[in-house]
């Protein structure tokens, strides 16, 4: 027989077909398959009573069924049967009826020769267009529920009469009324069938209710007659379990005592030995620690001492290389020349270190905690003669990679206060003179081939990261200004600039030549200039008496609070006011610098610093003179 590929034929239900004969005899296959319909398996409940049996499928389920959705044919007695879905049901443990179109499911007839023939699995199945026949009318199988409240329903519109029908029959003419309404509802014997098959539910449901409501009245006075049987029950077991919980108590007591002793005496031993070896480890941790942090201290000094070392040599060889690039083979190179006469070093016909040069400096002294330094700035602008508002501004903007433009008659001052708090007291100055043309003169000196102060203070701040280096460009009006301004201001505001190099530029008078000046000066450099320090300064008086200075102080850039991811956003909301949303560049970075330095209030400083970079503001309290000051002194040079 030959059979198409039906597409339903690899399920694993069950499926009749039908097939015609093979015309053609010369083809291998007698029979060809027709069409392919899927069976339904038949239930029989026709020994039930249809309400039992709607109650199995509609209100309580079945089990055993297939997890997946599936049609059956139940069968009911007087030969009717019904068509309905099973599917699983809220907990998916049973199967119930899919409860649509359950108040009006079609009666259809039943053939009863199926139960002639036999089983497939264990299970009827029925033949399509055989054993279920033709609708025979419909059933309601609604769950009780959904009846009830069907039912009540059409009774509640029945209970409303429309004018000129009466509730009850009184007179006879409220009879002929009643029986009109009887006839229009179709409540006449002539039209009772629908209500009396609806009557017999509604006395079943009835029935079967009294009767659970009795079956709990009687439930409820037998479990009241039992109430003192049950008190002294409880009592007895209470006294009973009261007497074993004590004797099971002395003899787990006993027992557990027992088990304990035996084995306390090996774990009393080992805890001893634990204790006496904790002692020891403790001892050797406490020798190690000691040890790690000697270690440690003299690791410390021995890097400081290189870096310091290193400062010193490389102050007393003439380097010929670019300053910005520090190589230390380069360096090595140099010595051994020094060392075999090939190269002379620096010789020195002035006391102490020139001012063109980095000053020494002193690693062992330990750094200042960050916390501290507008405290420490406070106090040396007080020992020095200056306001400490003018200090923190410079300190502010000088880390905020701005460039100052000081006045010269403050300048090595004001630089010498704020060198004692952030680099040991100690600054570099380099002159400049005509011979200073272009860019690359800044880095090189023309007339000695040798880097310039501002080269060196470069390299030593790549090569050391912490120490602050503070150069000064002084007498730059003596220098065409135009040629190297701008490429030098936009060298300092890069990427590449050490963060612990910081550089001033000092001008006394316009420039020499005219036509090289700057007009948008201020564009590129913050100009400052504070009032003359106090004469009487502590440290005048200090240097009056004699006493010896002090250690100078130092702060460690690389220890430097940074700005963590998850602050960003903080950081970009704050509100810098009108002056510091034109400048917000800079007041980001000085937001950034005046972070962990013992400001109070960071974004108050910032925004009182951007108005005071526009113009004077209002209040006195939040002047600042130095800018003000500066802003006349840059109008006096364009002058």
């Amino acid at each position: 027989m030959f059979s198409p590929n039906h597409p339903q034929g690899a399920s694993e239900a069950f499926f009749a077909f039908d097939v015609t004969e093979v015309t053609d005899l010369t083809k291998q296959d007698r029979f060809r398959l027709q069409t392919l319909r899927k069976v339904e398996e038949v239930l029989d409940y026709s020994d039930r009573d249809p309400e039992d049996v709607r109650r199995i499928f509609v209100e309580h389920g079945v089990s055993g069924r297939k997890a997946d959705r599936e049609t059956v044919v139940v069968v009911l007695p007087d030969d009717l049967c019904v068509r309905i879905s099973l599917v699983r049901d809220g907990n998916g443990k049973k199967s119930v009826a899919e409860l649509i179109d359950l108040a009006d499911l079609p009666l259809y007839s039943f053939d009863r020769s199926l139960f002639a023939g036999d089983r497939i699995d264990g299970c009827w199945y029925s033949v399509p267009d055989v054993t279920v026949g033709p609708e025979q009318g419909t059933i309601d199988w609604s769950l009780d529920k959904d009846f009830l409240a069907s039912l009540f329903k059409q009774l509640k519109r029945l209970s409303a009469p429309e004018p000129g029908e009466l509730r009850y029959p009184a007179t006879r003419s409220q009879i002929h009324a009643f029986l009109t309404t009887l006839d229009r509802h179709g409540l006449l014997p002539a039209d009772e069938e629908p209500w009396r098959s609806d009557g017999e539910r509604v006395r079943r449901l009835a029935s079967d209710m009294r009767f659970e409501v009795d079956e709990i009245e009687e439930l409820v006075h037998i479990l009241s007659s039992l109430a003192p049987v049950e008190e002294k029950l409880s009592e007895a077991l209470d006294e009973r379990r009261r007497a074993l919980e004590v004797e099971l108590a002395a003899s787990v007591e006993a027992d557990v005592r027992a088990e304990v002793e035996t084995r306390y005496e090996a774990l009393s031993a080992r805890n001893a030995e634990l204790d006496e070896m904790l002692s020891k480890l403790a001892v050797e941790k406490a020798a190690l620690e000691g040890t790690v942090a000697e270690l440690a201290d003299r690791r410390d000094r021995t890097q400081r001492e290189i870096r310091s070392l290193t400062a010193k040599v490389t102050s007393l060889i003439e380097v010929h290389d670019d300053g910005r690039e520090f190589r230390a083979d380069r360096l090595i190179q140099d010595i051994e020349k020094v060392l075999g006469g090939e190269k002379p070093a620096v010789s020195r016909v002035m006391p102490g270190q020139p001012r063109s040069q980095l000053p020494p400096f002193d690693y062992d002294l330990a750094p200042v905690p960050w916390e501290r330094l507008n405290e420490e700035l406070g106090a040396a602008a007080s020992q020095h003669g200056f306001e400490p508002r003018d200090i923190e501004t410079l300190d502010l903007l000088a880390r905020s990679g701005e460039v100052l433009l000081i006045s010269p008659d403050v300048a090595r001052a004001v630089l010498r206060c704020y060198a004692s708090v952030v680099a040991q007291g100690g600054f570099a100055v380099q002159s400049l003179d005509p011979s200073t043309i272009g860019y690359d003169d800044l880095w090189r000196s023309p007339a000695r081939e040798t880097p310039t102060p501002l080269s060196r203070a470069w390299a030593a701040c790549a090569n050391d990261r912490s120490v602050a280096r503070l150069v000064l460009l002084e007498g730059i009006e003596r220098t065409p200004l135009d040629l190297w301004i701008r490429p030098l201001i936009e060298t300092l505001r890069g990427q590449e600039r050490p963060k612990n190099l910081l550089v001033f530029l000092s001008m006394a008078s316009a420039t020499i030549d005219r036509d090289r000046s700057v007009a948008d000066l201020s564009e590129f450099v913050v100009p400052f200039k504070t009032h003359d320090p106090t004469a009487l300064s502590p440290d005048f008086l200090r240097n009056l008496l004699g006493d010896a200075e002090g250690p100078g102080l130092w702060f460690d850039f690389r220890a430097k609070l940074a700005v963590a991811r998850n602050e960003i956003g903080t950081l970009m909301s704050a509100d810098f006011g009108p002056s510091g949303k034109k400048r917000m560049p800079l007041a980001l970075r000085a937001s950034v610098a005046a972070r962990g330095t013992g400001i109070a209030d960071v974004e108050k400083k910032v925004r009182i610093l951007c108005e005071n970079l526009d113009a004077a503001p209002a209040d006195a309290a939040d002047r600042i003179w130095s800018l003000e000051l500066g802003r006349e002194y840059l109008r006096t040079l364009s002058n």
